[in-house]
């Protein structure tokens, strides 16, 4: 009795780590490089929508395409000059904007009203995209997600599998898979999910989902830079580019080093 009632007490006194609840962003979370990527950076209009960022590298070659979605508070000039940076001349990069917070002001940042909002937004951006088909390699977009965009874009792979078949989901979109979603994805030829986490409820809970779309075939690969906080930027950026190879690996539009030194 006394071992049941110390097993007991056990259970119900563990102290439960909290669910974070990340903040709006509100500044950029990483310095601009010294040296600029050379690639030319344009406004994309998406019929129906706010206007996408769109990142081309300077080779006139097509190259693949990545399409990445922000977290709340955010904005796609952040993420593409980060991704930009990271990538170079390897990827056209293609940055949703969503809604604007408060439209009133001009300084405010974006986020995505939901996931059925996104879904609809890449559908728009990627037909608008079409004008700059020539730049761009054929073959499925490898998508790429922090926070809001992360878990949105879960769920939008899931319904529109398989439109996406690599994912990198950062500090995001952990909590969005089951067995069945993950057998959604494993519909696309050597499927493969990057999971990117800066804190530990992040990192227990993707090993979590990791497990589900092991168990359908997904190939999955979590990668942890402890108490980096809630960011794409810094330690947590950096172990994302160590696994971009990985990512990628199998498909030939991809130069063989994709990793960059972008900190």
């Amino acid at each position: 009795m006394a071992a049941a009632c110390l097993v007991a007490s056990c259970a119900t006194t563990a102290p439960r780590e909290p669910k974070p609840v990340p903040s709006p962003l509100t500044h950029k979370p990483f310095e601009t490089p010294a040296q600029e990527p050379d690639t030319q950076t344009l406004r994309l209009p998406v019929p129906g929508f706010l206007s996408a960022v769109l990142v081309l590298p300077a080779t006139r070659e097509p190259r693949p395409l990545l399409v990445v979605a922000h977290g709340a508070g955010d904005k796609p000039e952040w993420q593409c000059e980060w991704w930009s940076a990271a990538l170079g001349a390897r990827a056209v990069v293609l940055c949703l904007r969503g809604s604007a917070m408060y439209p009133r002001d001009p300084r405010t940042g974006f986020y995505f009203r939901d996931h059925h909002a996104l879904g609809r937004e890449i559908d728009a951006a990627l037909a608008a995209v079409q004008t700059h088909r020539a730049r761009i390699a054929p073959g499925p977009p490898v998508f790429a997600g922090f926070s809001q965009g992360a878990i949105m874009g879960a769920l939008v792979a899931q319904e529109k599998a398989p439109l996406f078949s690599r994912l990198i989901l950062i500090e995001g979109g952990y909590d969005e898979w089951n067995v069945a979603a993950a057998k959604r994805v494993a519909r696309a030829p050597d499927a493969r999910v990057l999971f990117a986490c800066g804190q530990e409820y992040c990192a227990s809970r993707a090993r979590r989902s990791a497990g589900w779309l092991a168990r359908a075939g997904v190939n999955v690969r979590l990668e942890h830079a402890p108490r980096a906080g809630h960011t794409y930027a810094r330690a947590v950026g950096e172990r994302v580019l160590a696994a971009l190879s990985w990512l990628v690996e199998g498909d030939a539009r991809w130069r063989p080093n994709v990793t960059s030194s972008r900190r």
